[in-house]
């Protein structure tokens, strides 16, 4: 009797997830896209760093950009590691709606901001090494 009573316990409180509605489901895909975007960029954090290096090597008058190049584009990589490593859609299962949206609008929010600086630190070492 008694494991049957766990076991209904148990069925009960797997109900009690909240699967998360179609528009949370479509916001989650578009911050989730939002992450899927920035991808590309941030694979090429390593080899332009690599690259700046060895242009700082040829004419040490760049140095100092060089260096701040470096250091932009190492601290992109490490938003979104960061946002990688804390972000977590499953979340969703155990909140209402309306703190599931609150979650994903601070998820935009800072994976918006990655993106940013991944796509401006990008930017400024390609043409860095276009000089």
């Amino acid at each position: 009797m008694k494991k049957y009573l766990f076991l209904a316990l148990g069925v009960s409180l797997a109900a009690c997830q909240n699967p998360p509605s179609e528009d949370l489901s479509k916001f989650q895909k578009e911050v989730e896209g939002m992450h899927d975007k920035i991808m590309g960029p941030y694979m090429q954090i390593e080899d332009l760093r690599e690259a700046i290096r060895q242009q700082v090597a040829k004419d040490t008058t760049t140095r100092a950009q060089g260096d701040s190049l470096i250091l932009a584009l190492t601290k992109a990589e490490e938003g979104m590691n960061d946002w990688m490593a804390n972000y977590n859609g499953d979340t969703l299962l155990d909140l209402s709606a309306d703190q599931g949206r609150v979650y994903l609008e601070a998820e935009k929010k800072k994976v918006t901001a990655v993106e940013e600086q991944t796509n401006s630190s990008v930017a400024a070492a390609k043409a860095f090494l276009k000089k």
